[in-house]
């Protein structure tokens, strides 16, 4: 046989296995990938109270939070730069027992200093105190025969 018909049959013979690769994969992604759904439920229901993304055209007419924090009235955008932003970020100091900490529950405004960018931070919403943000510890969890997990104990027959 003649080495190059001998180089061309192999060349043929590798594009096609290279077809046939291409295209169990893109029946593989389509089958395997494309039928799954996510297993999210609606947010409607289970989320019921929460942030939920606002019903077309009402979001962008209203802003979302509009019932947890008071409206400034304003449609448009402020007058704040980060040089002026930067001190509505919380920061406690260091090694205190009062177990506070960055981690604020109840913000008095969504916008908290870490607006990007500037302009967007008190435009919308004013300050407002909901709820307290300091947490008080727990007691210590009380002797008895479950096993002790932080706080709690497990019922006695779970030990078995």
């Amino acid at each position: 046989m003649n080495k190059h018909f001998l180089n061309l049959f192999y060349l043929i013979v590798g594009l096609f296995v290279i077809y046939l690769v291409v295209l169990f994969a893109i029946y593989a992604t389509k089958y395997f990938f494309e039928s799954k759904k996510e297993g999210f439920q609606d947010a409607g229901n289970y989320l019921e109270g929460s942030l939920e993304p606002g019903a077309y055209p009402a979001s962008q007419i209203d802003p979302l939070l509009k019932d947890s924090y008071p409206l400034t009235g304003r449609k448009g955008v402020s007058n704040n730069q980060y040089s002026n932003i930067w001190w509505h970020y919380p920061i406690f100091k260091i090694s205190s027992f009062e177990q506070i900490t960055n981690n604020i529950k109840y913000p008095n405004n969504p916008d908290e200093g870490t607006c990007v960018s500037a302009e967007f931070c008190g435009a919308l919403y004013k300050e407002s105190q909901s709820s307290s943000n300091i947490s008080k510890p727990l007691d210590p969890v009380s002797p008895g025969d479950g096993a002790r997990v932080n706080y709690y104990r497990t019922d006695s027959n779970l030990l078995i």
